[in-house]
């Protein structure tokens, strides 16, 4: 934790601890950097200390997106397992169709899954309400999920850290300063806030999200999802959530109670529960859904130098001009524990390395888009 007899200059400071900033300060201290990890309220207090932290794949017909989630999906099992067992549980998941369509969607999806999985049916799982399992589901063996505030404590293992910092960045003399404190290097983990620095080509926005720990006897042997997620149970308690909420006019005690009967209709066993905490949030996210990592760059000295780009033009990542040290990590959407190890790590050995990051996942992606619109907002 921040020592107020510690030197108020670092190399990296990373604004926000969500698991994106919690990541991303773990990886950059093994780069050899000092690090400080700063947040308005403290340690997962956002949508990252609400998620149910599953590590599930995504299922697609084999794009782009379904390929980076199920790269960062292989990188957290091992992650995790490896720097955080204690909080890591590899029950499994079963995934349940909602309906005939929906399980006619999923053959469609099977010959692009690159999952180890099996299609199993309501026989091998009497605890699931057998109604829900009627098209069927399939069940991968690997996946899992961590608690988030186990894993959160974890990897911020000789991590300085302030809480209550909420002065705006401004860079001067070479340094990007946050009230005392000042490092060459910024690292924006602010997840669906506003950012604090100017970026008029990124639209972050937010989708609330809540999720309730339930105390219960049921036997849960492993995690399930269909139109809800319900974890396995594990020493007494089952997690289930979260929720994504878009323009729902119910109250959120409306929404949780909903979520708690959806449970039991899935798993009659959770008739015994008793509800023990709940947890909310705002996710950050992007238009494409892809996650965010990478330097920045500054809109207007970029439309001077390129213009407006035409179509297919794709300039590499040193033809921009950066805002000068400032770098973003974030857009995890629903899956931020998925996403977190392998995006942080590419984050920092860019960083470390001045090596261009995934440009799937690069910001400038939207700069481009951004420029060739004539810099509207």
């Amino acid at each position: 934790m921040f020592s107020r007899s510690a030197p108020a200059r670092y190399d990296t400071i990373v604004a926000g601890a969500g698991i994106a900033g919690v990541s991303a300060a773990y990886w950059l201290g093994r780069t050899g950097r000092r690090v400080l990890l700063l947040d308005k309220k403290g340690l997962l207090a956002g949508a990252s200390g609400a998620a149910g932290a599953f590590l599930s794949p995504r299922l697609g017909r084999g794009g782009d997106l379904q390929q980076i989630t199920n790269e960062a999906y292989r990188f957290a099992l091992a992650f995790y397992s490896r720097t955080v067992p204690e909080a890591f549980f590899q029950k499994g998941l079963v995934r349940i169709p909602k309906d005939r369509r929906d399980a006619q969607r999923f053959s469609g999806f099977e010959p692009f899954i690159d999952i180890p999985h099996r299609r199993v049916t309501a026989a091998e799982y009497p605890h699931i309400a057998a109604a829900a399992m009627e098209e069927g589901a399939f069940y991968f063996p690997d996946a899992a999920f961590v608690d988030p505030m186990t894993v959160a404590r974890k990897l911020t293992e000789g991590v300085e850290m302030a809480w209550g910092v909420q002065r705006p960045p401004r860079y001067e003399g070479g340094l990007w300063r946050l009230g005392r404190f000042s490092a060459p290097e910024l690292v924006l983990a602010t997840g669906a806030d506003p950012l604090p620095v100017p970026v008029p080509y990124l639209r972050i926005g937010g989708l609330w999200g809540e999720r309730v720990d339930l105390r219960s006897e049921a036997d849960i042997p492993v995690s399930l999802h269909r139109n809800i997620s319900v974890s396995a149970n594990i020493d007494g308690t089952v997690r289930v959530g979260a929720t994504h909420v878009r323009n729902d006019t119910r109250s959120e005690i409306e929404r949780i109670n909903r979520l708690i009967v959806d449970a039991v209709a899935l798993v009659p066993g959770l008739s015994d529960q008793r509800l023990v905490r709940i947890y909310a949030g705002y996710r950050s996210s992007v238009a494409d859904h892809f996650p965010l990592a990478g330097p920045l760059a500054d809109a207007a000295a970029a439309k001077e130098a390129l213009g407006v780009p035409r179509r297919g033009f794709s300039p590499g990542p040193e033809d921009l001009p950066r805002i000068r040290g400032c770098y973003i990590i974030g857009g995890f959407g629903g899956r931020g524990f998925v996403f977190a190890p392998w995006i942080g790590k590419m984050l920092a050995d860019s960083i470390a390395s001045n090596e261009a990051v995934d440009p799937r996942v690069s910001p400038d992606r939207f700069l481009l888009r951004y420029l060739r619109r004539g810099m509207k907002s």
